[in-house]
């Protein structure tokens, strides 16, 4: 009896041993190779590179694995004694030869903390590796948006102040963006950097609906995930230079490499943008929407053993730029009936539309970024750590009259200090039912703001000078989180996650000397469930709640009150994914409800000059959103995508509070949300073929179409803009090491408002509009060696 019990606990160690985790780069002529097929031979076990080569999976310690890629030549190796196992694959010269049409290759991404086909996410996700990067010219989340349904990215008044909405769900000013932004597995909670200057990247995707209970608080309409691309163990540098109009240089250098073969290697990015502007302000005739942008990136990584890893990445960025050159009364004389145009609505190519101020505007950000992530892999368990710390500084001066007379200017300076700690655990991808992952999380984040404005008035400078705010803001987070799939059966799988934040915010009120504190504690649950209809063919719902933070105001007024609420929402969608005709049609869509409680709003009070956020009790968002490819011959694809948002809020509540009074906003019942584009949709062609047996030519054209937005709570006709669509080509040609690229954005030089801001919303004697970037080309040259 003494042996049997014995041999029993002797037969979970024995299967343990005959298990170990194979990990590795599958690359090609010294480039990661994302998307390549690793199956452990004679089982459905299974795995994909990711975006920068990368796998990792749980083997019997005798398998075989089976590498396959479109393209290449299939691979069988055996596992060895290592747990390190670097593959190079072979082009097949007979499949590239090949008269039939290939599908579609799929692209891979993280939308749920994990390498996966986008079309086996039971989410809404878009993603573009390298390749679909560099061939569209992505090189911010703008340019990026364009290409996604229900996703739109603009900026206006100064370099870093951004207004990105998704699925309805708005950002406003002072407050936080509705969704995550992770950059290399950080989350970065400043949204001043939301549009920073991208390049050199592996991945970018967008996952929308709430992702708390992933991605933690503010995650409210989505995550946007952009991994850089990562060290390489062969020498590669690229260098690439580019001129366009209105001076427009750009300097890039790329180098990556090993500092100890198979074992230690870096990456080095740098790159500096020239801008010299194209909109000019009347009253000194100068160019007022010029920048200039610095941005160097160093990584390094070191496989200490094969089953620990360690990473480390520094970034800086500086950036300066044109601010506050809003056009003053852009359309003529909107408060009259008949006004010049013969229109009330604005637009941009109608009316006066000038910019005209005697203050020249300036802004600036900097930033400093740096990240440790270490590895360790003992089993069939991954423990990964995250540290990061986050400083930037950003600041404004400019016109506030936007006239050319001597009177109210502007300025602004903030900072933002985040420290991030992270501990996550997920299993290792190994044939079985199950995949997990649990973790903690901690942040700390300081946030210093100042803003005044200034009358000099017969240059008595001493005759009014006003602080609008002079605080500073804390919050810290301790949160816990899991998240589980389970496969009921072959084709249907539960997913189940949740997300527990307690955070505290604090302000100092410099002003008033006052100090205020709050606490949080919030739970963000999520479930879905997928079913694989066919092999090509996915249908998926699911339900998420997600959670932005509110914040404090500078003081009470008849719009605000000191503080303004947590945004809370309920969100369900039902979704599907297919791909039809071996690959060469793919149709992804989904359709949307949001139950949407206390939605953030912003003022300017021109009575107190103080600016606040206040919220409606309640909103609705319902939509839906379609995304198709096609291929339609070997050499031609074409994309469309379109995605529709009726947001409306549904019972506005009141706000402000000065002498125990209160502001209705029952007049807004029924209205459309502000700031939200009611649809948008993308159509594109895309081309790839070989010139000759050398050379190889890539092009696509893209047509962007933004619907018609509200642009105050009152929906008035007098400030709603109507659609406008955005016309942008590119096309290169490459051969042995060197591409030459030509681009142009905005071709048809259309004229229109990323922002519009209707005098009669905050008191002011004028509406202002805030013009779109007119046409701007270009051409660069990019070499390999």
């Amino acid at each position: 009896m003494k042996k049997l019990l014995f041999i029993l606990m002797l037969v979970p160690i024995v299967i343990l041993a005959q298990e170990k985790t194979v990990s590795g780069i599958v690359s090609f002529n010294g480039e990661p190779l994302p998307g390549v097929n690793i199956i452990e031979k004679g089982t459905s076990n299974g795995v994909t590179t990711d975006f920068n080569g990368n796998y990792e999976i749980a083997v019997n310690s005798q398998a075989t694995l089976v590498y396959s890629y479109l393209g290449f030549k299939t691979q069988e190796l055996q596992v060895g004694e290592s747990g390190t196992m670097n593959i190079v694959l072979e082009e097949d010269a007979q499949q590239l030869e090949g008269v039939e049409v290939q599908g579609f290759a799929g692209v891979v991404g993280r939308a749920r903390k994990r390498t996966e086909s986008v079309q086996s996410i039971p989410e809404s996700v878009t993603a573009l590796n390298s390749e679909g990067i560099e061939k569209n010219g992505i090189n911010n989340v703008t340019n990026f948006a364009k290409l996604v349904p229900n996703l739109k990215l603009n900026s206006s008044q100064a370099a870093g102040i951004n207004f990105l909405t998704v699925r309805g769900i708005p950002q406003i000013r002072n407050a936080d963006a509705p969704v995550a932004f992770v950059i290399d597995g950080v989350t970065i909670p400043d949204p001043s950097l939301l549009n920073q200057e991208l390049f050199d990247l592996a991945l970018i995707e967008i996952v929308k609906g709430p992702q708390g209970a992933l991605y933690g608080k503010n995650a409210i309409g989505g995550a946007i995930n952009i991994y850089s691309k990562e060290p390489v163990n062969t020498t590669k540098n690229n260098l690439t230079l580019g001129y366009g109009n209105a001076n427009a240089l750009l300097t890039q250098f790329v180098s990556s490499g090993a500092i100890k073969k198979d074992k230690v290697f870096y990456r080095l990015s740098t790159q500096f943008k020239n801008f010299d502007g194209l909109l000019t302000n009347e009253f000194n005739d100068e160019k007022v929407d010029f920048s200039r942008e610095f941005n160097a990136r160093g990584q390094i990584i070191a496989r200490i053993t094969d089953n620990f890893k360690a990473s480390a990445t520094l970034q800086f960025i500086d950036v300066s730029g044109g601010a506050a050159y809003y056009s003053v009364n852009p359309t003529g004389n909107l408060f009259v009936e008949g006004a010049p145009g013969g229109t009330l609505s604005p637009d941009p190519e109608d009316g006066n539309n000038v910019i005209n101020h005697d203050e020249p505007g300036k802004s600036d950000i900097r930033n400093a970024f740096g990240n440790v992530s270490l590895e360790y892999t003992p089993g069939k368990v991954k423990i990964q750590s995250i540290t990061s710390y986050n400083y930037v500084d950003r600041s404004l001066s400019g016109d506030l009259d936007f006239i050319p007379f001597d009177d109210f200017t502007q300025g602004e300076t903030a900072e933002t200090k985040t420290f991030n700690q992270e501990l996550r655990l997920n299993n290792v991808a190994s044939e079985g039912k199950i995949n997990w992952s649990a973790g903690g999380f901690y942040q700390d984040i300081e946030k210093p703001f100042f803003q005044d404005g200034l009358n000099r008035d017969f240059d008595l400078n001493q005759l009014f000078y006003g602080v609008a705010a002079d605080v500073i803001n804390t919050t810290t987070t301790y949160a816990l989180f899991g998240f589980i799939d389970y496969k009921i059966t072959d084709k249907l799988t539960a997913s189940a996650g949740f997300r527990y934040d307690n955070d505290t915010f604090k302000q100092e009120d410099h002003l008033s000397g006052d100090s205020f504190e709050r606490s949080n504690d919030i739970i963000q649950p999520k479930a879905s469930l997928s079913y694989q209809a066919t092999e090509n063919a996915l249908i998926y719902v699911n339900y998420g709640r997600g959670y932005r933070t509110g914040g404090f105001n500078p003081a009470v007024t008849d719009r605000f009150n000191r503080d303004f609420e947590d945004e809370l929402t309920d969100n369900y969608e039902l979704g599907f994914k297919t791909s039809m005709w071996n690959n060469r049609f793919i149709l992804n869509g989904s359709a949307f409800y949001t139950d949407f409680s206390n939605q953030q709003q912003y003022i300017f009070d021109l009575d107190t000059f103080y600016p606040g956020n206040y919220n409606y009790d309640k909103s609705k968002i319902i939509g839906f959103e379609l995304d198709a490819k096609l291929r339609l011959t070997k050499y031609l694809d074409l994309l469309a995508n379109y995605g529709f948002v009726d947001s409306e809020i549904t019972d506005g509540g009141t706000t402000g509070g000065v002498n125990g009074t209160a502001t209705d906003l029952s007049a807004f019942n029924g209205k459309k949300t502000p700031f939200v584009p009611q649809n948008n949709f993308n159509i594109g062609l895309e081309s790839s073929f070989a010139l000759t047996e050398k050379v190889n030519f890539d092009g696509n054209i893209n047509l962007n179409s933004t619907g018609k937005t509200y642009w105050d709570e009152s929906n008035s006709d007098a400030f709603t803009t109507s659609a406008y669509q955005l016309l942008d080509a590119r096309a290169s040609v490459s051969f042995d090491n060197v591409k030459f690229t030509i681009w142009g954005n905005n071709i048809l030089d259309k004229q229109y408002y990323t922002e519009y801001v209707p005098g009669s919303l905050f008191g002011g004697f004028d509406d202002f509009g805030w013009r779109g970037r007119p046409a701007t080309y270009g051409a660069s040259v990019s070499i390999n060696f």
